[in-house]
């Protein structure tokens, strides 16, 4: 009898993520579970066709959630129409983590973006984020409900 070789799984989004993933798709966005278009990243939004696309590499590196939290909340800023806007969240963070997201912005963004990246590096490390985003998205986007 010829042995049977099966393909390895492929990745699988992380349960607690499936309803903001949910609400991303009835709200008209397009989310992959694939290697994004630009180069050395693991997370890409693009407004103008309103794709998320997060690397599956994420998924072993333990890295998905806040990944995906990252471009889901760039996703919830292109709201209403596609230009990126604050969504107004505000936290307060640990002094050495605050630190560490100004040497981010610093060294990885230009200034047009920084206070658009400030909150999503604020909102995604939030244990609430999932809640929050998916009432972003239903008071910001055009609901599309089924």
């Amino acid at each position: 009898m010829p042995l049977l070789v099966l393909p390895p799984p492929q990745p699988a989004w992380p349960k607690d993520l499936l309803p903001l993933r949910t609400e991303l798709i009835r709200q008209g966005f397009h989310v992959l579970l694939k290697t994004p278009p630009a180069a050395a990243t693991y997370g890409q939004f693009d407004p103008r066709t309103r794709t998320i696309w997060i690397a599956p590499v994420t998924i072993p590196l333990e890295i998905v959630r806040t990944t995906f939290l990252h471009e889901a909340i760039h996703a919830a800023q292109s709201c209403p129409h596609g230009r990126m806007t604050l969504l107004g969240f505000k936290a307060k963070v640990l002094p050495v983590v605050e630190m560490e997201i100004n040497g981010i912005l610093s060294t990885r963004y230009g200034h047009a973006n920084r206070a658009l990246e400030r909150e999503a590096f604020l909102l995604q490390s939030q244990p609430n984020a999932v809640a929050v985003l998916i009432r972003a998205l239903r008071s910001r986007c055009n609901l599309k409900r089924t």
